[in-house]
């Protein structure tokens, strides 16, 4: 006998080691391990989750550490979470009873033989809730506004919810689940001896009985409640049709409590539209992988063997009947007419659009004309012959930190110089969420001009700025828009599918007060006045990279190729003009809130715009092409160049940043396989806007020769990097608000400010 046969029998000897190895809630483990991967992965990626090693740039733990409900932290919005969680939970254990409990016969003669299962496999239930509770512990320690006592209240929210969804649970399982017992009037202690336990922890041996029901997971003990262990009972006095007829009522029990889970939760989807049911974005991810869960297990339930082929072909054919136009899931612009002629999407009519000079002509005159307006504006009567300093803002993107960002440094730099700043602006471009936050901020200096605020400097702008807009999209995704569309709403008598995309333009106007509740064509004879500053939106469309430069001014100088006489090349379009494109279709009375959508189409979290066009374009993030603006703001300067150097005394651009531009250098540390496989591209891509920034420091530099004014660029940076780095994402945690907030003060952006103070003063 070698020597790890003898340590193998010494210990399969060792009562301790019997008790643990043969124990039922061992062998589950064990079982999951080989048989269950499946249900392994959801897990993997739940710790992953809570332990901020899944998607940490995007703050996903930070969803489940300090869930919101009603823009704030309270015991309900930990309670609904636990809740959720519960049931994911629950749809962990009806999967692995359905698949695996015919393998433990002994399971049919155990009183609620569904409920010992649960209790037998308590191990990752439980090490994620203890897990989930100190990272819960920990989160809002550092967040500094929670005192011990009330961060345990808020933990006992999470574990109440839990507990509570599991007792819900039991109660039904109490009432339905049947065991031999109860399903054939068989009293237990009638029908086996004291014989049948032949098994005893001390000799060293397997009961021979045992083994031959195993079905090759032998078990030996069990949990019959969380303080008592048992010893499993032989079942060979009972018939095997018994024992089937048990399972299998319990399985119809399970599949039963399925099918109402999951009509609650698409039901639940249908009042999406009520705040109280925007529940916390980490409820709404539980929600929807216990909604994957059981639909799997379901289909095991009836197809059994075959349940992954069959679910693989129906998530084949669930994709393909999205292709019939009332089931599609095409997302559209709101206020759009896509119910007459289709825009023709080619390159013949490129070129037609780019010989149009007479449209060129006009739309360099209107801007004129509004850049004449804006020198009156900012002309000094008591000194007409000193000229103005032209401004232009560039956003840049990064979800709900760069839309505060933003808001927050106009309102400190504006208010420093008494309007002067936002009063010299002439053009706003740029990207995503830094687009978002301008625009609140050019409506609240519009709304000044008309009185009706007293001031466009208050906090509570910044606080309403700052207010999560996540948790609507993910209960939209998680009860609703997975499946086909189940509810619908008409702007102009469109139809339109009621999903994340109209869920996100909701909580915006939900957040702004309604202020941003307009059409494009409503910012027309404000910009034209020069009341407000111009702004150029610039999503690119997915289909080939181009932009679709959005403006309810004409603005083909942005869009139309430069001649060239020294140069002749075959020339690329590389831009679209949206409302001269669309003018059949209606562009100008597209909703403001779907032009910020589109600026600001994050994957996956906002749907991509699909637009009446043939073929049909789709529209993503503006920082997929300019993530700051300046390659707009040059064109501008490039059309209007003689103008400006005649009318002003130079040019001041000021870049808004989510990040510092000299980001700090990648040491390169020892990696895995999968990180050497992965990094040339990754790293590549991973630093796209800093490859974007290289590009622009060349336009800069040749900006130089044929530029007539001076320019100074100007950058107000986030800190945002390494350690201080602040969540992408439409959901920011007190702590991260506090960092955008405390980012004015850097050095570098005091100085950028006294810069700024000293060229307009």
């Amino acid at each position: 006998m070698s020597f790890v046969s003898k340590i193998k029998k010494q210990l399969l000897k060792h009562p301790a080691f019997r008790r643990f190895f043969f124990s039922f809630h061992f062998r589950l483990i064990l079982l999951d391990l080989k048989k269950n991967q499946t249900l392994l992965i959801f897990w993997l990626l739940f710790f992953g989750i809570i332990t901020n090693n899944v998607a940490p740039r995007y703050g996903m733990a930070y969803l489940f550490w300090g869930p919101e409900y009603f823009d704030k932290i309270s015991f309900l919005s930990y309670l609904i979470t636990g809740f959720a969680c519960g049931g994911f939970i629950m749809a962990y254990n009806i999967a692995s009873y359905i698949k695996n409990g015919f393998r433990f016969p002994f399971l049919a003669t155990l009183r609620n033989p569904f409920m010992r299962y649960c209790l037998n496999n308590f191990f990752l239930p439980a090490l994620f809730t203890i897990l989930y509770c100190f990272q819960i512990y920990f989160f809002l320690k550092s967040e500094g506004n929670f005192t011990t006592q009330h961060i345990l209240w808020l933990i006992m929210g999470f574990v109440g919810g839990n507990l509570f969804f599991i007792f819900i649970a039991f109660t039904y399982f109490f009432g339905t689940s049947k065991d031999i017992s109860k399903l054939y009037g068989i009293h237990i202690s009638d029908s086996v001896s004291k014989k049948n336990i032949a098994f005893t922890e001390h000799s060293g041996e397997r009961n021979p009985h045992l083994i031959k029901e195993s079905r090759d997971w032998y078990v030996e003990t069990y949990f019959s409640n969380p303080f008592k262990r048992r010893l499993v009972r032989s079942v060979r006095h009972y018939k095997k049709e018994m024992l089937k007829a048990v399972l299998k009522q319990n399985h119809k029990a399970a599949f039963v409590f399925q099918v109402m889970s999951i009509i609650s939760l698409i039901t639940l989807g249908l009042f999406s539209k009520f705040s109280a049911f925007e529940i916390p974005a980490s409820a709404s991810l539980f929600l929807l992988f216990t909604m994957f869960i059981m639909l799997f297990s379901s289909f095991y339930t009836w197809f059994r063997g075959w349940s992954t082929l069959i679910f693989v072909v129906f998530l084949i054919a669930f994709n393909y009947l999205h292709k019939l136009e009332f089931l599609s899931k095409e997302n559209r612009s709101y206020g759009l007419n896509y119910d007459t002629i289709k825009a023709s999407y080619t390159y013949d009519n490129f070129k037609k659009i780019d010989k149009d000079y007479s449209k060129l002509s006009k739309d360099l005159d209107a801007t004129l004309t509004i850049l004449n307006k804006w020198k009156v504006k900012n002309t000094d009567p008591a000194n007409p012959g000193k000229k103005p300093k032209l401004v232009l803002i560039n956003v840049s993107g990064g979800g709900l930190r760069s839309s505060l960002w933003t808001l927050y440094t106009l309102q400190v730099t504006d208010s420093l110089l008494n309007g002067k700043l936002f009063n010299q602006t002439q053009l706003i471009t740029g990207s995503s969420g830094g687009m978002v936050g301008a625009a609140y901020f050019r409506e609240l200096a519009l709304l000044k001009i008309k009185n009706k605020i007293p001031s466009l400097y208050d906090e509570k702008y910044c606080t309403n700025m700052s207010k999560d807009i996540l948790n609507p999209i993910a209960f939209t995704v998680a009860t609703s828009e997975w499946l086909f569309p189940l509810k619908s709403f008409t702007v102009d008598n469109q139809r339109y599918s009621y999903d994340r995309g109209y869920a996100f333009e909701q909580k915006l106007d939900e957040n702004t007060n309604g202020i941003l509740r307009k059409r494009l064509l409503a910012y027309k004879q404000p910009e034209a006045n020069s009341n407000i500053p111009m702004m150029v939106f610039s999503p690119s469309i997915v289909n080939d990279g181009r932009k679709m430069l959005i403006s309810p001014q004409g603005i083909s100088y942005l869009t139309q190729t430069a001649k060239t006489e020294k140069t002749q090349f075959n020339k690329l379009f590389d831009a679209i003009e949206y409302c001269r494109f669309f003018q059949e279709q209606s562009a100008e009375k597209t909703l403001f809130s779907s032009v910020l959508r589109m600026s600001a189409t994050f994957p996956y979290i906002s749907p991509v715009v699909s637009l009446p066009s043939e073929p049909r374009i789709e529209i993503m993030d503006a920082g997929l092409r300019d993530n700051y603006g300046l390659e707009t703001s040059l064109r501008f300067v490039k059309a209007f160049n003689d103008w400006i150097a005649e009318n002003t005394s130079g040019i001041l651009i000021l870049q808004i940043r989510d990040k510092h531009k000299n980001i700090p250098i990648d040491e390169n540390p020892s990696q895995t396989l999968a990180q050497a496989l992965t990094r040339p591209m990754g790293s590549f891509y991973g630093h796209l806007f800093e490859v974007q920034d290289y590009n622009q420091n060349q336009q800069m530099q040749m900006a130089d020769l044929w530029c007539k004014s001076q320019i100074d660029i100007i950058d107000l940076q986030l800190r945002n990097e390494l350690n201080d780095r602040i969540s992408l994402s439409w959901h920011l945690t007190n702590k991260e608000k506090k960092k955008v907030f405390a980012s004015i003060g850097l050095p570098e952006n005091q100085d950028a400010i006294k810069r700024i103070v000293k060229l307009l003063k």
